[in-house]
């Protein structure tokens, strides 16, 4: 018998004699892969008395991920709430680099953002929604990574920032609002 072969049987008969009848049950197809039924009702047990996950409570950490001034590892220490306190704007505009050049942005509101999107935004005009938007202020303003969008934290900060748009008519495409505009910013 060649070596790899003494190797394999070796390895089969060790697991065998390790894991006993049920891993030669298991091998001959007399055993289920799956878990054994009391721990499937286990389970089941858990997932129908958990609490499940409100609107209210996503808000709740997207407000966390709001005021974190680490959100996306940004290096400049600031959070979304650095320029939108409360879902306001502290007015002005904020520089943003683009292909080398740098551009004011005025600062808008947040209090009625989320009803205007899906729409164009960014230098290049680029069709958005809100998680979109999100990251892009994260990426370009607090010069961090962006939220993986199919993540609960992405989801939270997009609860929050719609939030501040409850009870506002839908209004896709529509412009943001800054209450004082900045002459010269986007």
């Amino acid at each position: 018998m060649k070596p790899i072969y003494k190797r394999l049987v070796l390895g089969a008969t060790l697991t065998a004699a390790l894991a006993g009848p049920a891993w030669l049950a298991f091998a001959e197809g007399g055993m289920d892969p799956y878990l054994p039924p009391d721990e499937i009702k286990a389970m089941m047990t858990m997932m129908m008395t958990m609490e499940p996950d409100t609107l209210k409570a996503s808000v709740e950490r997207g407000k966390v991920l709001f005021n974190d001034t680490s959100l996306g590892h940004n290096k400049t220490g600031q959070s979304c709430a650095s320029c939108h306190p409360g879902g306001n704007t502290i007015g002005g505009a904020a520089d943003m680099e683009w292909k080398g050049m740098t551009m004011k942005v005025a600062i808008p509101t947040l209090k009625t953002a989320a009803s205007h999107f899906p729409k164009p935004a960014g230098p290049m005009k680029a069709v958005v929604d809100l998680m979109g938007m999100d990251n892009m202020c994260i990426m370009s303003f607090l010069k961090g990574d962006p939220l993986d969008r199919n993540s609960q934290a992405a989801v939270d900060l997009a609860a929050y920032v719609t939030s501040f748009a409850s009870g506002k008519k839908v209004d896709p495409g529509g412009a943001k609002t800054v209450p004082t505009p900045v002459p010269g910013a986007m």
